[in-house]
Parts: structure tokens; C-alpha cells; sequence
């Protein structure tokens, strides 16, 4: 065993963050730690490697770590074979992804007998992330690895620690299995409520038919003769002693039946489009021949990408080949692009401009929705945004947050064309299946810029990818 953990309480002021009663990591172990937004992730690893204190419980490691930070800080000298893999030297002047590199290489060179890596794939391009796999599949100590990048989960993982509300649940297999587990989790937890609702109604009906049952035997038929009467008083006693066991017995029942609760559920939202809403031409944007480039250099040549109406294409490749660049001549509406006249373009920047600051989430969200209030909070609900954050600024609300409410805030816009430039960026992995979900019943056109490898495989009808500046429409990615 590399490391024991046993009762372990972290506390932020009055705040719990962390309630764990115990946990093991041996040689061999690939663990994704995966939970929402501000459940601890960061803070667990901290823990494990030392770098702040618990209030109580217990950690005994019998192993060297090494660390890949989120913030891509490296410490000490980099091994020339990782500098290589990573395509890096020491002296380099180090982008936000170059920094991700180095942090990469360093933790790395250290050989350590138990690796762990908080949101290394932070600012890698596609080339970037599919580098790490690799190295992350051929590393010879335990890893545990904090991600919100389904496909590298499902590569690399053979357990799955899931963090909510303080809590650890180990589940065994990659994500995809964790996947499956939860869903049948939810179906059984389905079942079992369906079972209690149907028994509780049952044993009320029974108990209202006892009661109905005991006023009948109560009331004295009004013409008798003392015989009669003597006979009639004999039965009633005889039946009302019968009828108080059974009301006994079912009385019983009701205080024996465990309650179970009702599972959560997302409320259900339709992303279909009235006939008026949709497109008649075929294609519903097209680029071709745009060149892009700065200072006399090439970044992007010969662009020619076709949108077809209804479809979802995708646009990926590695960072600054253009990719955002493309997508903002297209929206200029700039020489060598079209969209056709029955498009209402609905467009998510990184930056989040569609929102305003002063305005509340769900103010924002209904500035211009074409359906009711009620539908706007499912949306925002089926994205895993919290209801009590509905009436917050956007102003002070967190990368994840905003994502959220502007991508809601496109959906229920009436938009027949919606382009969406890495609309996973900032957000957990509950929010990335809500997203995607919404997305494949969305009944419009989508044109998405990603590097998300499973939204592009669940989704995509057509791919395009630029590499050594050119563009290329390919099968799958």
C-alpha cells in the first residue's frame, strides 16, 4: 500500500469541504477523482501531498509524490525526455499551455511512486492532451488524476473516486463504467420509490375501507326486539374485534414501511423547433478559400468548410491555428464566407459577451428567450446551475457559472443557427453530460469549436480539423 487515509475532516471556517472516512492507494492504481465544481478536488490533493493541513484524521504515506499542479507550476529541473515529449526546452518563453508542459515534464522527471495530476490538461490543445495520455497510460507508479476530460478518464482510469458533498464513493472501472453505474443506481433508486408510492397508496386505500368498515358495524339498525338485538350485539362485537386488528395490523404496516425518497430528477425540456423556426436551405453557411494570417505569416490557408442545416459540424485542431479566428470572419460575415438569410445566429464566445454584468442569471437568460420562464429554469437546471444562483449578478459569479447561463441563455433564444467556441471550457463533468445532452435533441444548426474528443465523437456529424495550416473534413476524430 502507497498510502492510508482514515477519518479525514477539512474545515474552511464553519464550512465542512471534506468528510472522508477512509481511503487506500496501491501500486498500480489509476484513480479519476472526479466531483462538481467546488467539491474539493484540488483540496484532497493538497491533503495527500502535504501541502496544507486537515483538522482531523489520519494519512500515512509510504511513498514519494509528485504533483502536476492546476495552476502549471513546475518545480525543479525537467528531464530532457519529457522536455522532448512535450515538445518544450527549459528556456523557453512558457503561454499558459507551455507553462501546463513544463508542469508536465517536471512531475515526470521525478519518477515518483505515486503521481498526482490536478487539471493537467489545463490550456492543451488536442496534440497536447492526447501526449499526456500516453504518458500518463505509461507511467510506472499510481496516479491519481483529477480531470474533466471524459475520453482521457475512460483511457487511463481503473477506478473512479467520486467527491460530493464532502464525501468519497469508490466505484471500480473507468469513467464510462462509473457511467453505467450511476445510471442504474438512479433507475434502481427509480424502482424503489415507484415500489413505496404504490404500497403506501395501497395500505392508505385499505385503511379508509376498515374505517368505512367500523362506522357501518357501529350504527344500530333502529327496529329490533331484545332477541334480535342480543343476537346483533354478539356479531358487531365479534366483527368490531376483528376489524380493530386489522386496523391494528395495517397501522403496523404503515409504521413499518421504510420511506424512501423520491429520487432527483432533471426536469424535462424540449429542444424541438416549430416548422416557422427552421431552415429551408440546405446549407446554412459556408467558407471558402479564407486565408488567415498575421505579420506576412500563413496561420490558416485555403479554409473551406461547408455547414450543412440541421447538422452538427465541428471545428478542432491545436491552439492558434485559427480556429476562433475562422469563426469571427464567418460571424463578420467577411470575403469567402456566406449564411444564408434564414439564419438567426446565435453565437458563445470564451468571453462570455452576450452576458451583462448587472443583470441577475435568470434576467439575463429571459432578455431574450421566446419561451416561458419555467423553460428557462430547466435549461439552466439541465446545465447543473444551482437555483439559488439564479438571482445572482453575473458579476460575481464564477468561469463555470457564466458558461452556463450564456449557453442557456442561446438555447432558449429561438436561435436556428448557434455556434459555440469551446463552450466546455470552465465547466465540471455533470455540466458537460447536461450540455450535451441538450445539444443532441437541440433540433437546430450547430457549428462548435472543441478540443472535448467525446462531446466530438457523441455529437459531431461532420468533423473538420486544422493541421500544419491547412483544414481537412475527416471521419472521426
Amino acid at each position: 500500500m502507497l498510502l492510508l487515509g482514515q477519518n479525514i475532516v477539512k474545515e474552511y471556517g464553519i464550512q465542512t469541504v471534506l468528510d472522508i472516512k477512509k481511503f487506500e492507494i496501491h501500486d498500480g492504481d489509476r484513480i479519476g477523482l472526479i466531483g462538481p465544481n467546488g467539491a474539493g478536488k484540488s483540496t484532497f490533493l493538497d491533503i495527500l501531498c502535504g501541502e496544507i493541513p486537515y483538522e482531523k484524521g489520519m494519512i500515512k504515506c509510504n511513498c514519494d509524490i509528485a504533483k502536476i499542479s492546476q495552476r502549471g507550476e513546475s518545480d525543479g529541473i525537467s528531464d530532457g525526455k519529457f522536455l522532448s515529449q512535450m515538445k518544450l526546452s527549459q528556456s523557453m518563453l512558457k503561454s499558459g499551455g507551455e507553462k501546463t508542459r513544463l508542469a508536465i515534464a517536471s512531475a515526470f522527471s521525478k519518477h515518483a511512486a505515486l503521481l498526482l495530476a490536478d487539471e493537467p490538461t489545463t490550456n492543451l490543445d488536442v496534440n497536447g492532451i492526447q501526449t499526456l495520455e500516453n504518458m500518463l497510460i505509461g507511467y510506472k507508479g499510481a496516479i491519481v488524476l483529477v480531470s474533466h476530460d471524459r475520453k482521457l478518464l475512460d483511457k487511463v482510469c481503473n477506478q473512479i473516486w467520486e467527491l460530493e458533498d464532502g464525501e468519497l464513493r469508490i466505484f471500480p472501472g473507468n469513467y464510462n463504467t462509473w457511467m453505467k453505474q450511476k445510471t442504474r443506481e438512479r433507475e434502481f433508486a427509480e424502482f424503489e420509490y415507484g415500489k413505496y408510492r404504490n404500497e403506501k397508496k395501497r395500505l392508505e386505500k385499505t385503511m379508509r375501507q376498515v374505517k368505512q368498515e367500523a362506522q357501518k358495524i357501529s350504527k344500530t339498525p333502529k327496529k329490533m326486539s331484545s332477541s334480535e338485538w342480543m343476537l346483533y350485539k354478539g356479531n358487531a362485537s365479534i366483527k368490531q374485534g376483528r376489524v380493530q386488528n386489522r386496523a391494528k395490523a395495517l397501522k403496523s404496516r404503515m409504521e413499518q414501511l421504510e420511506e424512501k425518497e423520491r429520487p432527483k430528477e432533471l426536469p424535462k425540456v424540449s429542444m424541438k423547433f416549430g416548422e416557422q423556426q427552421k431552415m429551408k436551405a440546405k446549407v446554412a453557411a459556408r467558407i471558402d478559400g479564407l486565408s488567415i494570417g498575421y505579420d506576412n505569416k500563413v496561420i490558416v490557408k485555403d479554409v473551406k468548410i461547408q455547414v450543412l442545416s440541421g447538422k452538427k459540424t465541428f471545428l478542432t485542431g491545436d491552439n492558434g491555428t485559427g480556429k476562433t479566428s475562422i469563426i469571427r470572419c464567418l460571424m463578420n460575415h467577411e470575403d469567402y464566407t456566406f449564411i444564408t438569410s434564414e439564419a438567426k445566429v446565435g453565437y458563445f464566445s470564451q468571453n462570455q459577451e452576450n452576458l451583462d454584468l448587472e443583470k441577475t442569471v435568470l434576467e439575463n437568460v429571459m432578455t431574450t428567450a421566446i419561451v416561458p420562464e419555467h423553460i428557462c429554469r430547466a435549461v439552466l437546471i439541465n446545465l447543473y446551475m444551482r437555483e439559488n444562483d439564479f438571482s445572482k449578478k453575473i458579476a460575481i459569479l464564477s468561469g463555470g457559472e457564466r458558461v452556463k447561463t450564456a449557453i442557456a441563455k442561446l438555447l432558449v433564444s429561438g436561435c436556428n443557427f448557434i455556434i459555440l467556441d469551446e463552450p466546455t471550457n470552465h465547466l465540471d463533468i455533470y455540466a458537460m453530460e447536461g450540455l450535451e445532452k441538450l445539444l443532441l435533441e437541440y433540433e437546430g444548426t450547430l457549428l462548435i469549436v472543441s478540443h472535448d474528443r467525446k462531446m466530438i465523437e457523441n455529437l459531431a456529424d461532420f468533423i473538420y480539423e486544422i493541421k500544419e495550416n491547412q483544414i481537412f473534413n475527416i471521419d472521426k476524430f
